[in-house]
């Protein structure tokens, strides 16, 4: 394939590149192996991400839930608030806690090889999607009803419990999203 030659005058060792047609195909061929390495790492994020998609849908479901109720917990007992109904911050509570735990609890088992059925997994989506809109409503409309009160509520207060609402559209987005890509693939978690 290659030639090597050592010069008489001493100058050491330099490659002749005499190729034939065929070795020059196979350098070439090489050459998009190279590029081939790319594309497979390409295709191993690819497959991974395919893989593990709804473990990081799942753990997205948790970091906003957690922040939505660490954002309507200082809300809710400030004393500048105008009282809530008890049923309303029942329903805020109980969506947001029990879905820490639902996905805490489904992301450990992923943890340890265990995998629900893509029914399942559709089913806990569909309700957190309701449960997470509901929570929602609630706020917004327990901050529209502010509005109409004599003695202004405390601001920073409003302003946590209107982004622990927002917060609660994007979780209710998030689910969403879940349901339909695990509609499609019909893929166990």
């Amino acid at each position: 394939m290659y030639n090597i030659m050592v010069s008489e005058y001493g100058g050491g060792a330099r490659v002749v590149w005499a190729m034939s047609a065929g070795d020059r195909e196979a350098e070439a061929q090489a050459k998009k192996g190279d590029d081939a390495g790319s594309n497979d790492r390409d295709s191993r994020a690819a497959a991974a991400l395919k893989q593990h998609w709804c473990v990081g849908l799942r753990a997205l479901e948790l970091i906003i839930a957690v922040i939505a109720i660490g954002l309507i917990v200082g809300a809710l007992y400030s004393p500048d608030v105008v009282q809530s109904n008890h049923r309303h911050i029942a329903l805020i509570y109980a969506a947001y806690s029990s879905f820490i735990i639902i996905t805490g609890v489904l992301l450990i088992a992923r943890l340890f090889g265990e995998t629900a059925g893509w029914r399942t997994s559709i089913g806990f989506s569909v309700l957190g999607v309701i449960m997470f809109v509901a929570a929602a409503a609630v706020i917004f409309y327990d901050w529209h009803r502010s509005y109409y009160v004599n003695v202004r509520p405390n601001k920073q207060s409003y302003d946590l419990l209107i982004s622990s609402g927002v917060f609660a559209v994007i979780e209710a987005a998030v689910f969403l999203v879940h349901v339909f890509i695990t509609f499609k693939m019909e893929a166990d978690y």
